[in-house]
């Protein structure tokens, strides 16, 4: 059975916000990046471990993947994967 990707709103939040930043300058580019999220996040769903790296101080649940300067957090629960937010600062495996 599939698992479930799950967005809590800080997380849609965040990434709607810095879409909205990005917009100003560049709506194609914004799109993009949005576009990039989400697939990275997709990709979680089939192998959660996948260019992952865990997040240091968060015990052994929280995990992180990047995006073009961008730290996607998020948790694998059983076969559900939770996205926990999106912060700006790049970590050291990009999707």
């Amino acid at each position: 059975m599939a698992g479930e990707l799950i967005w809590s709103r800080a997380a849609l939040d965040d990434i709607e916000a810095i879409a909205a930043f990005l917009a100003r300058d560049s709506a194609i580019q914004a799109r993009r990046l949005v576009e990039q999220v989400f697939q990275g996040a997709e990709r979680r769903l089939i192998r959660p471990t996948v260019d992952q790296r865990r997040v240091l101080g968060q015990g052994e649940g929280m995990r992180e993947y990047g995006v073009q300067g961008l730290r996607v957090l998020y948790e694998p629960q059983g076969d559900d994967v939770h996205i926990l937010g999106v912060v700006i600062g790049t970590c050291a495996v990009e999707a």
